[in-house]
């Protein structure tokens, strides 16, 4: 089951965070969804292939990879202008984002190029009490890349790119059973010096 989140909008943003958003440039993986307001025909929502490149209805081939997501819509609309008046278009790009290990809802999640990595786990239901969440790791092409302070990272979802595994880690047994083994030890030292003092 794929999650979708909630758009977040552009001008919600910091603007250093909306900058950088609209600088990210797609990659193969993403999702790109395509609106043209009054011309459902032509909206679409595809996913940009192994080349950079998506196909959409009436205008073709686009190599959305070196596109800036910023300028994409512009880039659409010209090409839709050749024969549509004024088109209105707006575009999302979504980074595909595998979220596993002790997080609420471990899943698959299309995310904005503005989110944060601590955006990408609150929508994978946060870390769990087990989870070690000083541990946090991003998995691609098979390296382990740390993020111990991922509640403070400046990162973006455009740092990301599809197919990254955001992975946390479960605490040790003895962490999670350290009350238990505490309590046992308290509980034994209690009937040893009973049995000792009588």
């Amino acid at each position: 089951m794929l999650v979708m989140p909630r758009f977040v909008a552009r001008a919600q943003l910091p603007a250093a965070a909306a900058q950088r958003a609209a600088e990210a440039h797609a990659e193969p993986g993403d999702r790109v969804t395509v609106k043209v307001y009054l011309e459902p025909a032509l909206s679409d929502e595809v996913i940009v292939n192994s080349r950079g490149d998506i196909v959409l209805a009436r205008i073709g081939t686009v190599h959305a990879a070196s596109i800036a997501v910023g300028a994409l819509p512009d880039t659409l609309r010209a090409r839709y202008a050749t024969f549509l008046r004024n088109p209105d278009v707006s575009v999302s790009v979504l980074r595909r984002i595998i979220v596993n290990g002790d997080v609420g809802r471990p899943n698959v999640y299309y995310v904005d190029v503005s989110s944060t990595l601590r955006d990408v786990i609150a929508q994978a239901g946060g870390i769990t009490e087990n989870g070690k969440d000083n541990d946090v790791a991003i998995i691609r092409d098979g390296q382990r890349i740390p993020v111990p302070n991922w509640r403070d990272d400046t990162s973006r979802a455009s740092d990301l790119r599809s197919g990254d595994q955001i992975f946390v880690p479960k605490r040790s047994w003895l962490y999670r059973n350290m009350f238990s083994i505490a309590s046992t030890g308290v509980l034994i030292s209690s009937f040893l010096y009973s049995v000792l003092h009588k």
